[in-house]
């Protein structure tokens, strides 16, 4: 999947639910199982205890997380995921939401690989292959933020312009 086709569908779930990057990651994951799983407080606690989480401390985060007991009650009123706005034909997926939650997923092993060693291969190709590789660019390196030093052109080595996103570099003439 390109870069520009996740960005498409992380907007679609952060409008449908604004709320999504302020839940706990354990939240994230029921909500985007509810369809697979069921939403009924039995199927959630099923959830729960078939991953080995400890049903306390979920029942203690969705009490600190009121804007996630509003998103799972009105999926049980839908039946669905929410539209986002009034004007979008279809419902939010179930399969965009996991496709959100997967890549976050992917960035936060990613980010922890030297607390395991053994998994550095497996999520470097990963990262690499769902275009995520600005996570190991510099800043200035990348266009998306933009030249925070004020660094000019002229300065240095030129970025090739092939918009795909990788560091690539042509010598300057």
């Amino acid at each position: 999947m390109s870069a520009q086709s996740y960005d498409k569908i992380e907007y679609r779930v952060n409008v449908a639910v604004p709320e999504w990057k302020e839940w706990p990651r354990r939240l994230r994951r029921i909500y985007a199982s509810l369809e697979d799983w069921g939403s009924s407080d039995a199927a959630v606690e099923d959830m729960v205890k078939q991953w080995g989480w400890s049903v306390d401390d979920i029942q203690e985060l969705i009490r600190k997380t009121p804007t996630w007991s509003a998103a799972i009650d009105a999926y049980r009123a839908e039946g669905d995921y929410p539209y986002g706005r009034k004007s979008w034909v279809k419902r939010l997926t179930a399969s965009q939401i996991k496709t959100v939650y997967m890549r976050e997923g992917e960035l936060t092993s990613y980010a922890s690989l030297d607390e395991n060693p053994k998994a550095t291969a497996f999520h470097s190709n990963v990262v690499e292959s769902n275009g995520m590789m600005d996570m190991n660019e510099r800043y200035i390196d990348r266009d998306d933020i933009g030249n925070p030093d004020g660094v000019t052109e002229s300065e240095g080595p030129q970025r090739a312009t092939d918009s795909s996103g990788l560091g690539t570099w042509r010598e300057e003439a």
